[in-house]
Parts: C-alpha cells; sequence; structure tokens
C-alpha cells in the first residue's frame, strides 16, 4: 500500500515526514482537515493521529490546529462516517 507522506516541523523544530492518512473538506465551516501520523506509539499499541486544519498559503498549506469545539465536532462527525459509514 502506498502513503501519501507530507513533512511536518514537530514543536521542537525537528522535519519529520508524516503519512497522510486521509483529508477532507467540511464546507460548512470552510476548513479542509488533515488527518495524519508520525508512526509514534500511542496507548495500547497503537500509533497517535493528529488532526489539523491545512490553512492555504502562496507556497502551499500550513497545518494549524482545530480552534474550536465546533471544528472539533465536525470533524469527529466527518472521521465517524469515514469508518463506519454513513448510517444514516
Amino acid at each position: 500500500m502506498l502513503l501519501r507522506t507530507i513533512t511536518v516541523e514537530k514543536d521542537t523544530g525537528e522535519v519529520v515526514n508524516a503519512a497522510v492518512l486521509c483529508s477532507f473538506a467540511i464546507p460548512l465551516i470552510d476548513r479542509n482537515i488533515l488527518v495524519y501520523t508520525l508512526n509514534e506509539d500511542g496507548r495500547n499499541g497503537a500509533s497517535k493521529v493528529y488532526v489539523a486544519s491545512a490553512v492555504p498559503q502562496e507556497s502551499g498549506y500550513r497545518l494549524a490546529g482545530l480552534e474550536s469545539e465546533q471544528e472539533w465536532q465536525y470533524a469527529v462527525q466527518v472521521l465517524k462516517q469515514i469508518t463506519k459509514g454513513d448510517e444514516s
């Protein structure tokens, strides 16, 4: 399986490659969401996963944290639909 990768700068300033798990747009809140992993160990042997807003820039995109509870709620709702299927 081929994974798309991006370069991410961690809080420490270290630049690392991240595997993109999925991305999607949420038009209701005008956000592009990117879900990625750095293959770090998380709980119960799973890898940590990051969710970020992909903000357009002249030279591409920059990643930013989700700013509100509403953004998180929409992102979680879409991720549930992706992982479990839309049951509505």
